[in-house]
């Protein structure tokens, strides 16, 4: 299993990736003390040597800097990667905002 949540609601300081990670006891060093109101975070829930295990990349975002590449798990060894920035940057060719 794998989602990806990229949060770019700048309105609500909220962090969904936090929220979650709290209510099974876990924290984000990287998050931590306040966390960031925009971000991207991969999350994958895996099974090692019988004991479910969560692996995540997240990533800070900065209004006006590139947004990163996220892994997405099709399958347990295989990921493609998730151009954020070019799927951006090609939503506002498309839609011709720039």
């Amino acid at each position: 299993m794998s989602v990806c949540i990229v949060d770019l609601v700048t309105v609500r300081h909220f962090n969904l990736y936090t929220e979650l990670l709290e209510l099974i006891g876990r924290s984000d060093p990287a998050f931590a003390p306040e966390p960031p109101s925009i971000y991207a975070v991969t999350c994958r829930g895996h099974k090692v040597r019988p004991k479910p295990r969560l692996e995540s990349w997240a990533y800070p975002l900065r209004i006006g800097e590139k947004l990163p590449t996220l892994p997405l798990w099709l399958a347990e060894n295989l990921a493609v990667a998730l151009n954020l920035e070019a799927s951006y940057e090609e939503t506002c060719r498309a839609l011709r905002i720039r």
